[in-house]
């Protein structure tokens, strides 16, 4: 084997022992700050008007790490034509996610006009 057939045999057997975390594809609405990397992913993202006027969504917040993890949230609410909501409703909400731990977090629009949300989350400040 010559020595370039070696370091190509070699750099295949390395990455195969890397191991990837397996982080699901985003929603479109949902933001998560660039210092979290891949600490934390948010799942089954639902923004749906049913019986009542008032929009409601729904999330799962996933620590990915083997460490308690703080985070804040913050759902902005939008109209139809996707221009934003002013509430007081629209603020950083803080918890604390366990290792590995996954949290549902639900939350009703202030007003019937809201038509759609947008989801952002940081790291604990």
């Amino acid at each position: 084997m010559n020595r370039k057939s070696f370091l190509v045999a070699a750099m295949a057997g390395l990455m195969a022992g890397c191991v990837a975390t397996y982080v699901p594809p985003m929603d479109r609405r949902v933001t998560l700050a660039e210092d979290l990397g891949t600490s934390v992913f948010v799942t089954d993202v639902r923004c749906v008007k049913g019986a009542s006027p008032y929009a409601t969504f729904q999330a799962n917040v996933v620590n990915n790490t083997s460490h308690d993890l703080g985070v804040e949230y913050k759902v902005v609410w939008l109209d139809a034509n996707g221009l934003t909501i002013d509430s007081l409703v629209s603020t950083w909400n803080k918890i604390m996610l366990a290792p590995k731990d996954v949290q549902a977090l639900k939350g009703t629009a202030s007003t019937p006009d809201a038509a759609d949300m947008l989801f952002y989350v940081r790291r604990l400040r």
